[in-house]
This record gives structure tokens, C-alpha cells and sequence, in this order.
């Protein structure tokens, strides 16, 4: 099967971080939150700036959460937003979304936000 990438048609130009930084849990994964207990571990697919992964991290401490994104510059800012808040749960690394580099039953929790609209295969990312 041929490798696809996530292609994110938006780019990361700081106007579109703008709007991303506004998303929270509470505004885009609402559905989630009474789902969430202290001690589960949950992978925030596409994570970009982090602040919906912040939000992750702080419902379900001490459990663990893991945000990845295919681009390295944007997981910076979302290091820089956990670490404003305190956050030590919470860690973020480069990855591609129909490649992911885990273990089956690594995680209670796969989060996935605005993902599925910029991969070529949905299908398979969800697989």
C-alpha cells in the first residue's frame, strides 16, 4: 500500500494558529470530557498548538497524554502551551497519522480533532 501523508492544506501561518489556539476541550471535545478519568492515558491525534491537549492532559492527571502532528514547528508552541500551564503529563512528537509509531492498546483514548479532512485516506488513518 503507498505511503500517504497528511496534507495540511490550511499551513501553520500564524493567523491559522490563531484560530487554532482558540479551540479548548470544552469547545471542540465536549463530547469527551465526561469520558475522561484521572489516570487514563489518551493520544491527541494532529494536535496542533496544544491547547486542546493541555486540556486533555489536565482532565485525566496523573494519566498521560500524547499529542502528535505531522509538523515539528507547531508541536514546539504546543510544548510551550503545557508548559505554561504546569503541565508534566503531557508530551508531543512529530508523526504521521496513517503511520503511527505505537503499540496496539497503548492508549484509553484516541482524540482526533480536524484530522480526517486533510488525509488522503481517511479510512485508513482511523485504522
Amino acid at each position: 500500500m503507498p505511503k500517504e501523508t497528511a496534507v495540511y492544506t490550511h499551513g501553520h501561518h500564524e493567523s491559522v494558529l490563531r484560530s487554532h489556539r482558540w479551540r479548548t476541550a470544552a469547545n471542540s471535545a465536549a463530547y469527551l470530557i465526561d469520558e475522561l478519568r484521572p489516570g487514563m492515558t489518551v493520544l491527541d491525534v494532529g494536535c496542533g498548538p496544544g491547547t486542546i491537549t493541555a486540556d486533555l492532559a489536565a482532565l485525566v492527571a496523573p494519566g498521560r497524554v500524547t499529542g502528535v502532528d505531522s509538523a515539528q514547528e507547531v508541536l514546539a508552541r504546543a510544548a510551550e502551551e503545557a508548559a505554561e500551564r504546569g503541565l508534566d503529563n503531557v508530551e508531543f512528537a512529530t508523526a504521521d497519522v496513517h503511520a503511527l509509531d505505537f503499540p496496539d492498546d497503548s492508549f484509553d483514548v484516541v482524540h482526533a480533532h480536524q484530522v480526517l479532512q486533510h488525509v488522503g485516506d481517511p479510512v485508513r488513518a482511523l485504522r
